[in-house]
């Protein structure tokens, strides 16, 4: 049976080969394009260290589980997202997120040591917009909203089929108007890929689409999903960095099998309405 749905263009590009003088990102915001992976976005050496950290005993207690009481989907996070959970279904409060942020860079160094990855991040997303710049956007009072958070899928996790459509919780009012809010991508890079699945599934339903698939219990069918609609399958190895219209696209992870976590670090990104600047946050 032919599958149905919006078509699905992920480009993979070596981060050695990036050059200023194309924009893919541009394609990605205009929907011509779905996705992009980065092989190599991140060192090897970099990411192998802060893999091992991450399961060290001196970070457990760092762990939350935002999705407590989600049966198969209690990811663990390092500082909070803007975006909605089980246990907080509007997403963060504000000062709670502002408080989460203002840690980050102490927990990126217990990670990563003095090899802060938010510069390297930035230089990638540059990269990718036609060498235009990329930064953390203000929150305002001299702060700013994190650059990203750290996740783990343990074996049995997987993070069920959605879109993400975060810009109407109240967290966004912080958001400067200067940025565009039609488009919405997902960003995040593997420090430690599962054992076996565990993959970023990208489907051709968008979330603005009529009548999706839905189950009684109101979470979208992925059986029908699977069944009926084009999908792309994304797998990355340790440092590779995937870039996708998640806005649009409902999207998944696969249930992580094997003996180890999944761990990625990741957020969001957009650009100002004149495209002239990038601003990724989690």
């Amino acid at each position: 049976m032919d599958k149905t749905g919006h078509p699905i263009t992920i480009e993979y590009v070596e981060r050695a080969d990036l050059s200023v003088e194309r924009s893919v990102l541009d394609s990605v915001f205009d929907a011509g394009l779905t996705g992009i992976v980065v092989r190599d976005a991140l060192p090897p050496d970099l990411v192998e260290k802060a893999a091992t950290r991450l399961q060290s005993e001196g970070l457990k207690h760092a762990w939350t589980s935002p999705n407590k009481g989600m049966p198969g989907g209690e990811i663990r996070t390092i500082c909070d997202a803007a975006t909605p959970t089980f246990t907080a279904l509007r997403g963060p409060t504000l000062d709670a997120y502002a408080r989460s942020a203002n840690d980050h860079s102490r927990w990126s160094h217990r990670i990563f040591g003095q090899a802060e990855p938010t510069t390297q991040i930035a230089s990638v997303f540059s990269d990718l917009f036609g060498g235009r710049p990329a930064a953390r956007p203000s929150l305002g009072n001299g702060h700013h909203w994190a650059p990203f958070n750290f996740r783990a899928l343990d074996p049995g996790i997987q993070i069920y089929s959605h879109h993400d459509n975060h810009y109407g919780l109240d967290i966004y009012q912080a958001l400067d108007s200067d940025y565009d809010r039609s488009t919405l991508l997902s960003w995040f890079v593997t420090l430690q890929p599962a054992q076996t699945d565990g993959d970023l599934v990208i489907y051709g339903l968008w979330g603005s689409d009529p009548d999706p698939p839905m189950l009684p219990t109101r979470f979208l069918d992925t059986a029908a999903l699977e069944r009926d609609y084009c999908r792309e399958a994304v797998s990355l190895g340790a440092g590779d960095m995937v870039i996708f219209d998640s806005g649009r696209h409902v999207h998944r992870v696969t249930p992580v099998l094997g003996d180890r976590p999944r761990l990625t670090l990741g957020g969001f990104l957009t650009s100002d309405k004149a495209r002239s600047k990038l601003a990724f946050w989690c």
